[in-house]
Formats: C-alpha cells, sequence, structure tokens
C-alpha cells in the first residue's frame, strides 16, 4: 500500500512538472497510476480536480494580454463543447467515444505537420477548444487538443504552453463541477488528498520555472510525442473494451 501512495505521488509530481512545464502531459503520466491503485470511478475526478489545480498554479498572468480575446473564446469554445459533449454521451459506448477523441487527436497531429488549412487560419485554437470540450467530459485529456490548436493557430511553443493553461483550467474545472455534483465522495476525506494536491502544486510551479528555459524545438517535440502516447492509449483502451 506504501508503495502504491508513493508511486501516486511521484507520478502526480512528474505529470504535474511536465504539464506546466510544455503544456501537456499529466494525465498520460499520473492516469494509468492512479487507475489502477484507485479504480476508474474514484480516480476520473480526482484527476479532474488536481489536473484544475495544475493549470492553475501554471498561469502566467504577466504572459499574452494580446491574446485575451482568444482565450477568452476558447474558454467559451471549450464550454460548448462539453455541454454538447454531455448531451450525446449517453448515445454513444465508451469505446465509440474513445475511439472518437483518439480520431480528433490524430487530426490535429496531421495538421501540425502538414500545411495547416488557410479556413483554420488564428481561428484554430478556439476550434480545437471547442473539440478539447468533448474531449474534457468523454475521457478527460482536453489537454492534446488544446495546445494541437493553438500551434496550428501560428503560435510558437513557448507562446502554446503558456496560452493552453488557463483554457485548461477553465475545461478541468468545469468538468470536475459537473462530477462533483454527482460524486460526493471525493471531498469527503480531504485529508487522504491533501498530499496529492501539494505534490501536483509544487510540481507544477517547478515546471512552470523550468519551461521558461525549453527550447522550442524541444517542447514542440514532447507535445507530439506525448499527444501521439495518448491517441495509443486511448485506441488501446478502446480494444481493450471490445
Amino acid at each position: 500500500m506504501l508503495l502504491d501512495v508513493s508511486t501516486l505521488l511521484i507520478a502526480v509530481f512528474a505529470g504535474s512538472v511536465l504539464q506546466a512545464g510544455v503544456g501537456i502531459g499529466f494525465s498520460i503520466v499520473v492516469a494509468p497510476v492512479m487507475m489502477i491503485s484507485l479504480g476508474v470511478t474514484s480516480a476520473v475526478p480526482l484527476l479532474l480536480l488536481l489536473n484544475t489545480l495544475v493549470s492553475a498554479a501554471a498561469i502566467d498572468l504577466r504572459s499574452g494580454p494580446q491574446e485575451t480575446g482568444t482565450i477568452t473564446r476558447s474558454i467559451l469554445s471549450a464550454f460548448v463543447g462539453i455541454c454538447a459533449g454531455l448531451t450525446v454521451y449517453s448515445l454513444f459506448s465508451e469505446g465509440a467515444l474513445l475511439l472518437t477523441t483518439a480520431a480528433f487527436l490524430f487530426f490535429g497531429l496531421v495538421v501540425n505537420f502538414v500545411q495547416v488549412p488557410p479556413v483554420l487560419g488564428r481561428h484554430g485554437a478556439v476550434a480545437f477548444s471547442g473539440v478539447s470540450g468533448l474531449a474534457t467530459v468523454w475521457t478527460a485529456t482536453p489537454g492534446p487538443l488544446i495546445i494541437l490548436g493553438l500551434l496550428t493557430s501560428g503560435r510558437s511553443a513557448q507562446e502554446a504552453r503558456v496560452l493552453v493553461q488557463p483554457v485548461a483550467f477553465a475545461g478541468y474545472g468545469a468538468a470536475f463541477l459537473l462530477h462533483g455534483a454527482f460524486n460526493g465522495a471525493l471531498v469527503s476525506n480531504p485529508s487522504s488528498i491533501a498530499p496529492l494536491v501539494v505534490a501536483a502544486i509544487v510540481g507544477a510551479l517547478a515546471g512552470r520555472v523550468a519551461g521558461k528555459h525549453l527550447p522550442q524545438k524541444l517542447i514542440k517535440t514532447a507535445i507530439c510525442v506525448i499527444s501521439v502516447a495518448a491517441c495509443v492509449a486511448l485506441v488501446r483502451q478502446a480494444y481493450l473494451l471490445g
């Protein structure tokens, strides 16, 4: 049991550093360990809570004031996606939702390796944020879609890793509140999750500092690798579900 707790704390810290440092990665690192340790029912709302805290700690209020409009529209688009995702959630099997999210991710990766269609342009971030709202409700993995949208809209990797945080914070926060409305067990024993919260916040602050010094190419490569890993994980989970 002690090994499980230690492993989970290490995963949360490492995932937080990665999330704040390159813009995504928390769920990819933490979700497998947490779902094995706690089970899917308990893991999903806790993942959403920790993701919300990590994104909040990683927000840099001094960066990109000229991007306020894009951030606001992206958040609103994500909320629309969340509502749409909730509306259709019961109409599809879990496997179908996982494969659909994987398809969106694959499209985002392809767009980043070829010429971006003119129809996306600087509005790509807003469009991808709407799709990320669907992924938030369906699989709790919106991060790759948001940051890929920022990259396809012409932002640099450093800009994308910063701008993704407030959008992810709003999306994860809204999804957590929706889960919390139906699941009060998560907050019934706050002392049990306090170490995870501390590990998440400390890791996010460390990643926020480290991310400023990372080369653009390294950040973009990390984003693509993590996105591919997320895509593979989603397809694998859908296959296991049959």
